[in-house]
């Protein structure tokens, strides 16, 4: 269904760019006959002779909220192995590459080397590993983004629009500043927009809060025992670790820094060091999170693990072949 789309791309590139870090879908990019229709049928454009580009309706119309298609096929429709948007579904060789992939791949057809195993799942609905959430219809791309963006209350422009309604009312996490960093939001951007703009040399996470992780928040909406920090009896039960944490806890910068090609981490300071350059004299209060050792989307290793041996760039699956090597990122024992 998601190719009987017509002429999107000319579509979505003569709409003029908002300076929101190069996002789509909010503010004077959220353009809302991309992904609605009224009547559920349309055979003309939108100026007054019927002429200009528009998007047909999947045959099966018509779809709750006015949409074009069902939620995940709608979204893919421009977010898989197109050019002008970030290419978020499994494979599609160099495409992805044309935005890079941050949070990595997601998969839907259980197709190698993208398996169910190896990430979120379209369409599943398996109650989240550590929770009890699933949704009855099937996982969509809108449990964890918000389609319209965020325009009240606090956070109104949440970082990749991440955000749910599990709880009834819409909640926003992630914050973010773009060119010029701000350490009193959630995540950095380099560039608002190039080649790299979903690339994780693009992107950095800062630690406003000593002792959380928003980035941890925003997956204990789903995963919710695996997620805290010291104080939390989920994680530690006063005398040792039960899980590993996602929040307050350091990274020795002996051994972290002195990675040439390092993982994402937290930093409180804005100091990163510089990828391909050894951090041995860095600050020592670098906090790992989620995304420290997993892909959001997936990629092609069980439980979308990154491989870190840091020896060379690092990638959507890491740049090294085995759970031990991400470990040892951090952790001196077996060094």
């Amino acid at each position: 269904m998601k190719r009987t789309y017509l002429a999107l791309v000319a579509l979505v590139l003569i709409v003029p760019v908002a300076a929101l870090a190069g996002d789509y879908h909010k503010g004077t990019t959220l353009n809302c006959s991309e992904c609605h229709v009224m009547h559920a049928s349309q055979s003309h454009g939108y100026n007054a002779n019927g002429t200009g580009i528009f998007t047909t309706v999947d045959g099966s119309a018509p779809y709750e909220y006015l949409l074009r298609n069902k939620v995940n096929e709608l979204c893919l429709t421009c977010h898989d192995n197109q050019t002008f948007a970030p290419d978020v579904l499994e494979g599609n060789g160099g495409v992805a590459g044309t935005e890079g992939r941050l949070a990595g791949a997601l998969n839907e057809n259980n197709v190698a080397p993208y398996l169910d195993a190896t990430g979120h799942t379209l369409g599943s609905t398996d109650v989240a590993p550590g929770g009890t959430w699933h949704n009855a219809n099937g996982l969509e791309c809108t449990d964890c983004h918000s389609p319209h963006g965020r325009t009240s209350g606090t956070n109104t422009n949440p970082y990749r629009n991440l955000g749910n309604d599990k709880t009834g009312t819409y909640t926003a996490y992630l914050t973010y500043a773009v060119g010029t960093n701000d350490i009193t939001k959630d995540v950095f951007e380099r560039s608002a927009s190039g080649s790299d703009h979903y690339d994780l040399t693009n992107v950095d996470y800062n630690e406003p809060n000593a002792t959380g992780s928003a980035m941890g928040n925003f997956c204990q909406s789903c995963h919710t025992n695996f997620h805290g920090n010291a104080s939390s009896a989920n994680m530690n039960d006063g005398t040792t670790w039960l899980r590993h944490p996602t929040a307050e806890v350091n990274a020795s910068i002996s051994t972290f820094g002195g990675r040439l090609y390092r993982p994402k981490i937290m930093s409180p300071t804005g100091n990163w060091g510089t990828q391909g350059a050894s951090f041995t004299t860095g600050p020592a209060d670098l906090t790992p999170s989620c995304f420290s050792c997993h892909a959001a989307h997936g990629n092609t290793n069980a439980f979308a693990f990154k491989y870190n041996n840091g020896s060379s760039p690092i990638g959507e699956n890491g740049n090294g072949g085995t759970y031990r090597e991400t470990c040892r990122s951090c952790h001196r024992q077996g060094s």
